[in-house]
């Protein structure tokens, strides 16, 4: 189908997933139309509507009994997800209609500690499997909040503080635990304030009703001890609000975290020009970086029999009571005329997400706490058997006097017999594996890889887990005996990948992709020496017959003092020419992420862009930075406290290889790229005269702009660490721009704001400078959503790379 919108040519191509998958794609065949295979690639093509691509599976998971497996599809033409299922031996997948979409395995299933019973929530209705045969429990389309088993035959369910209890052989209810944010009414407060005082003074009849109302309450728990009625409240105090929540398998304790609303945080706006009616519309949006104040996670442990919450102190923990900022915060408040401040102490902490392990009993628990400054990382563990139930013990501390890594390499729990604990840890600057025994710690992966996706067998005797062993962008998957004596490779395909250890644990499902093909799904059995076997095709064949460049993966030497910088290179290696070529070099986003490896790249409009300046004649470079993921702790941490430098030098490195080993021409380098590669691009054509042009898109132009959780890693906050904003902020350094800019920015985007554009943009007018342009999309988010949008965008580009890189004399 050909579709013309605003004088564009969209090519939209239906995704196929098999052979025996021909049919679904071959009904589909009237609604689209294969993508021209031309000796030039065309700007239409490859920034065309997605689709024509093919359609790669999604969030892959295994039936409970490891036969099927089950993945979502983006529909032709649609935002929407349709859910597939494939036989796990191979064959056709096949799509599901609505009435087996509701009743359909959920990838969120949990199953009882025997294992004879799997529950799942879908559409709000509780599902059990058991002995092969799938029951519909509820038909309320109400049921939220699953927590797991409490035994093997009752689900936990959460509303608020309320503990349901959900018995699978009877159906009833009842309720566990009800935990409240308030004060126990039967408590006296100790010191009254004045007014409250003076009423109970004065007037007795104010007195009596308080009088009564505890009599009531006292009454009303003694009924509840000796009655099978709904247990009376557990209270935790009042101004708090629950974080973390987790029930122990037995249903003897609950773990309990709660923290105080942000009242004093204030929210951005973001208008929508472009509305349904007419009229703007202002959203609320994120707060900025230290404009939140840290609250600390008080933590709770409570004893469902007694009725009981046990409140657990931590200011012995190792490091609580040392503030790792105050230099910093003494030297800050010094420079504006301020008292010198006093350490945070104790300092506030939190649990990390999903961070609550209990053992199969229900008597171990162990739990993972981060530090609010981003320095430290404990876990913690607790005997519950033991009389005393607010008893810790620390039994790893992880701290950086950078930052620990919040969103990575934090996968720990129990095993099997609950008398160890296995972690993963960067401490010795990579990701490995570790099990504590006995008060042990005993590395069972070591080396300059990273360990990650940890699965253990359900009788505690393998790990397998995911790492990049064989160079920094390969990924493959491997297991390690419980004792570390055996470490078995388990797969061999070269490129990106993911894995799932099947319930039965027989049977390895694979995401695998290569650089120039889409995630395509594949089982294996979980032994070594196992052959894969496809199951997906999600590559469609007008992609496949276009002979797209494998990018090179090769390691830039760094002038620097850092470990080589792997890239990916682009470049025509068929025609060989004696003449210096121009080159693009792009910088990938952040987050945490890598671009330089053997696997499909979320940049795939990149991809086949730079396809595209290789046939006019560039070569293309993509770094991996310092800071980039895939690397270890200290290549992540080297840009702490001066975003913008490492990575800058970086880049300068690869401009001196692409010239001495690429046959490029030093004065013709054009760079761009989105978000962190937007800042970058700022901060190359500010900082350095070394780039004839630059595009910079969605980027960020002042990080005390940007959001807490990801900035205070890196440059603290701005109160505390100004110089660190000052030196790391384009805005500051926007008076070096010499060669032409283009900035590009979606109006809509909550994640960097267009407040950024339009403050770089008003800096630059008060310079008096000329060299740039602005391109605004008023409908777009961080990532543009509209085909329309990306073509105009890298038209753009392409117009400024060949105007003002190659066309330069």
């Amino acid at each position: 189908m050909r579709m013309k919108k605003n004088g564009v040519l969209l090519l939209i191509v239906a995704g196929v997933f098999t052979t025996s998958f021909m049919s679904v794609a071959a009904a589909q065949d009237s609604n689209r139309v294969a993508a021209k295979l031309t000796e030039k690639l065309s700007m239409e093509q490859i920034m065309a509507n997605t689709d024509w691509m093919g359609i790669a599976p999604e969030r892959p998971y295994f039936s409970q009994d490891g036969k099927s497996i089950y993945f979502s599809r983006k529909a032709v033409g649609s935002e929407i997800r349709d859910l597939y299922k494939v036989n796990a031996n191979g064959g056709a997948a096949q799509k599901l209609s609505a009435a087996e979409v509701v009743v359909a395995e959920s990838d969120q299933k949990v199953t009882s500690p025997d294992r004879t019973q799997t529950v799942w929530l879908r559409n709000g209705n509780l599902f059990l499997l058991k002995d092969g045969k799938r029951q519909q429990l509820t038909r309320t389309g109400e049921m939220s909040g699953l927590l797991g088993f409490v035994g093997n035959d009752q689900i936990a369910m959460r509303n608020e503080g309320k503990v349901i209890l959900f018995n699978l052989r009877s159906g009833e209810q009842s309720m566990l635990v009800n935990i409240k944010n308030d004060d126990d009414p039967l408590v006296k407060i100790e010191t009254p304030d004045y007014l409250t005082a003076q009423q109970t003074r004065l007037f007795d009849i104010i007195k009596k009703r308080d009088a009564d109302k505890k009599e009531l309450e006292t009454r009303q728990r003694e009924l509840a001890s000796q009655t099978a009625s709904a247990p009376m409240p557990v209270y935790l105090g009042k101004g708090r609000e629950f974080r973390s929540f987790s029930v122990s398998p037995d249903g003897k304790y609950v773990l309990v975290g709660t923290v105080a609303p942000r009242r004093d945080s204030r929210n951005d706006k973001m208008p929508h020009y472009v509305s349904s009616d007419g009229y703007v519309k202002i959203e609320d949006v994120r707060s900025k970086v230290g404009t939140e104040p840290d609250s600390s996670e008080q933590i709770f442990v409570v004893d469902v029999s007694a009725n009981k919450a046990i409140k657990l102190k931590l200011d012995q923990l190792s490091g609580i009571n040392e503030d790792p900022l105050l230099v910093l915060k003494t030297d800050a408040a010094k420079r504006l005329g301020k008292p010198a401040p006093k350490a945070v102490s104790p300092r506030a902490v939190y649990i990390n997400f999903r961070g609550i392990r209990w053992s199969a009993s229900g008597q171990q628990l162990a739990f993972c706490l981060f530090s609010a400054d981003n320095k430290d990382r404990w876990i913690l563990k607790m005997d519950l058997s033991a009389a005393d139930k607010s008893k810790w013990v620390l039994a790893h501390r992880l701290t950086d006097q950078a930052w620990v890594n919040d969103g990575s390499f934090n996968e720990f729990a129990w095993s099997p017999d609950g008398k160890a604990l296995w972690y993963l840890s960067e401490e010795s600057g990579f990701s490995q594996l570790y099990v504590q025994r006995d008060g042990k710690d005993v590395a069972l992966t070591n080396g300059r890889f990273e360990v990650n996706s940890v699965q253990p067998t359900h009788d505690g005797k393998w790990f397998y887990y995911r790492a990049n062993k064989k160079h920094p962008g390969i990924h493959e998957v491997y297991r390690v005996s419980a004792d570390g004596k055996r470490d078995e490779v388990l797969t061999d395909m070269n490129g990106g990948m993911d894995f799932e250890l099947a319930p039965t644990e027989d049977k390895l499902l694979l995401t695998h992709s290569t650089t120039t093909r889409q995630p395509d799904l594949f089982v294996q059995a979980s032994t070594p020496g196992a052959k894969a076997v496809r199951l997906t095709e999600s590559t469609s064949k007008e992609f496949a017959q276009i002979d797209w460049i494998k990018p090179e993966i090769i390691a830039v030497p760094s002038k620097h003092g850092a470990a080589p910088i792997y890239s990916r290179v682009y470049r025509d290696n068929k025609t060989p020419s004696d003449e210096r070529k121009p080159a693009v070099m792009f910088v990938h986003g952040a987050g945490y992420l890598q671009a330089a490896h053997h696997g499909w790249s979320t940049y795939f409009r990149e991809m086949m862009f730079h396809n595209l300046l290789v046939q006019q004649g560039y070569v293309v470079i993509d770094m991996d930075y310092r800071a980039s993921a895939g690397y270890g702790r200290d290549w992540r941490n080297a840009i702490y406290q001066r975003m913008g430098t490492p990575e800058l030098e970086d880049y300068e490195d690869g401009l001196d290889w692409l010239v001495d080993n690429a046959n490029v021409d030093r004065n013709r380098v054009g760079i761009y790229g989105g978000s962190y590669g937007g800042f970058m691009t700022f901060m190359a054509l500010f900082k350095t005269d070394k780039f004839a042009a630059g595009a910079a898109l969605r980027p960020v132009a002042d990080w005390a702009h940007y959001n807490h959780g990801y900035t205070s890693n890196i440059l603290n906050t701005p109160d505390v660490d100004p110089d660190a904003y000052a030196r790391s902020s384009p805005i500051e350094f926007a008076a070096g721009l010499k060669r032409p800019l283009l900035i590009c920015s979606g109006i809509l985007d909550d994640n960097v704001f267009f407040q950024d554009s339009v403050r770089m943009v008003q800096k630059l007018i008060e310079l008096k400078n000329p060299n740039f342009e602005l391109a605004v999309y008023p409908i777009e988010p961080h990532g543009f959503r509209e085909a329309d949008s990306w073509l105009d965008e890298y038209r753009r580009i392409y117009k400024l790379m060949e105007r003002d890189v190659k066309g330069r004399k």
